[in-house]
């Protein structure tokens, strides 16, 4: 008899427990539920005072949330890009923070999207937080500032879908390069016009972004080289390239780029950049030195020239020359 008490009040615990757990997660999921009706008074366009004097070619930011085909909440950041490259540019992914407060993280640090009324205003959660916000802006600007919700359809002939766009001819071939930066990632397409067989878009997903392109007919060949540079996001601002080298007229393909020889990189600490000049690509880069155990500035630039030759499966550069002044 006492077994059968013992396993009917372990019933009724198990029972009662459950019930409550129900009842934790139903009260779990309201609270999540009321959060996120709230939040969907976050989507819309938000403004920077200039947007209102856009027509006396004042600069202006628009800050743009709402939810993908996923169901995300995602906020795009764009500037006005019909008169010069973009002033700052980026696209995250948000999370409900509160009923006020989304958030977002990069390189580990915390920005805040709070809305109060009719203004959002966007900041990082601490110092360093805020720093980071100038990663996304050129020219010392800044994605920290105070935006104002629009009531009626932005005006989008001033802003583009791309954060880069540039097109360059040369030798009969034409490129159409085209760059949305969204860190950490940036998508970059590159079309081609004039070629006989090749003439798909191609695609790349690159590490970082600032994006420039040159072309040259490095190797004297009579056809024409792309070359696309960007840096690396971050505080060493690392400089890549991807390039690709005409075969014939008919199609292109893939330059190869080496790693920077142990000659090259004694004092390499990023903030490096890429240019051609004439036939020969140009890296340059402040030359550090370790004292106390830190690297700092020695007051040198390095240059290292690259010359495009023929490897075994494709073209490819290599170091001609390293020049220290």
């Amino acid at each position: 008899m006492k077994s059968i008490s013992y396993f009917v009040f372990t019933v009724l615990i198990i029972t009662l427990l459950a019930c409550s757990s129900s009842e934790k997660d139903k009260e779990r999921e309201n609270t999540n539920s009321a959060i996120e009706n709230k939040v969907t008074d976050f989507s819309g366009d938000y403004v920077t005072e200039g947007y209102y004097k856009r027509e006396e070619g004042y600069d202006w930011t628009v800050v743009r949330i709402f939810k993908n085909e996923q169901g995300e909440l995602v906020s795009e950041i764009s500037s006005r890009s019909d008169l010069k490259r973009p002033t700052c540019s980026w696209k995250t992914n948000l999370s409900i923070e509160n009923e006020r407060t989304l958030s977002t993280s990069f390189m580990d640090k915390i920005i805040h999207f709070e809305l109060e009324e009719d203004s959002l205003f966007i900041k990082g959660e601490n110092t360093e937080a805020g720093e980071i916000l100038y990663f996304f802006c050129s020219g010392g600007g800044s994605l920290e500032n105070s935006y104002v919700k629009l009531n009626e359809p932005l005006d989008t002939t001033q802003i583009s879908n791309f954060t880069f766009e540039q097109k360059h001819e040369l030798q009969g071939v034409s490129f159409d390069i085209k760059a949305t930066e969204q860190n950490p990632y940036t998508t970059l397409s590159i079309e081609t016009d004039g070629l006989e067989v090749d003439t798909d878009p191609i695609f790349h997903k690159i590490d970082g972004g600032y994006i420039e392109s040159e072309i040259e007919d490095l190797n004297s060949d009579g056809w024409p080289e792309i070359l696309i540079f960007f840096n690396s996001y971050g505080l060493e601002m690392k400089a890549s390239l991807i390039g690709y080298s005409v075969n014939n007229g008919k199609s292109m393909s893939r330059i190869s780029m080496p790693e920077m020889s142990a000659e090259a990189s004694v004092g390499f600490q990023g903030q490096d950049d890429f240019a051609i000049v004439e036939t020969t690509l140009i890296q340059r880069f402040p030359v550090f030195k370790l004292e106390d155990g830190n690297w700092v500035p020695s007051g040198k630039t390095r240059q290292i020239q690259y010359k495009l030759r023929n490897g075994e499966t494709s073209r490819e550069f290599y170091e001609a020359d390293i020049i220290e002044y």
